[in-house]
């Protein structure tokens, strides 16, 4: 149940905020398998926060993520995923400068931070899976997750259709178990 905040000083427009949802929930859940609609983003105008880097003010940009950790979940892994997080925040918020170029410092994202276990967690009614579980989860819960799409929850109607395009994926069978 991925929790990333972007604080932002720098004026972000909405389709730019929705790129960067998009971008951050993508790049998170085909790293780690995660179900899209576990991963939260949130927005914060840092633009009147008082922040000081090394003892002087600054405006910066950051994102800070709360995550499950695992053993499939290396630190490589994490490094890899805050530098594709940074490429799509440079892709996004200031695309006409060139890598070899520095952005204004109020465009710049001066830091990714990746903290976290989640002991326990319920998302809509479900319980939150280990890290590295989410297969096996999805099995267990799959009638579940049918009743709430058939009741017309968006969310789970895009998951099961997620979980039935897998290779490999049958719902509960018993050949699964």
């Amino acid at each position: 149940m991925p929790l990333y905040t972007v604080s932002h000083a720098a004026s972000l427009s909405l389709g730019q905020k929705e790129a960067l949802a998009e971008a951050i929930t993508h790049l998170h859940a085909d790293r780690f398998q995660t179900p899209r609609w576990y991963i939260n983003v949130i927005f914060t105008d840092a633009s009147t926060q008082i922040v000081f880097v090394g003892g002087r003010q600054r405006v910066v940009n950051h994102i800070t993520a709360r995550v499950r950790s695992g053993p499939t979940r290396t630190r490589e892994a994490f490094n890899e995923l805050c530098s594709e997080i940074n490429a799509a925040w440079h892709r996004i918020v200031h695309p006409d400068l060139s890598a070899s170029e520095l952005p204004p410092r109020e465009l710049e994202l001066a830091a990714i931070f990746i903290t976290g276990e989640l002991l326990a967690g319920i998302k809509v009614g479900f319980p939150v899976p280990a890290a590295g579980t989410e297969i096996a989860w999805a099995k267990e819960h799959f009638e579940s997750f049918k009743e709430r799409a058939a009741l017309g929850d968006q969310d789970f109607v895009d998951y099961v259709k997620e979980l039935e395009k897998k290779p490999g994926f049958s719902g509960g069978s018993q050949e699964d178990k």
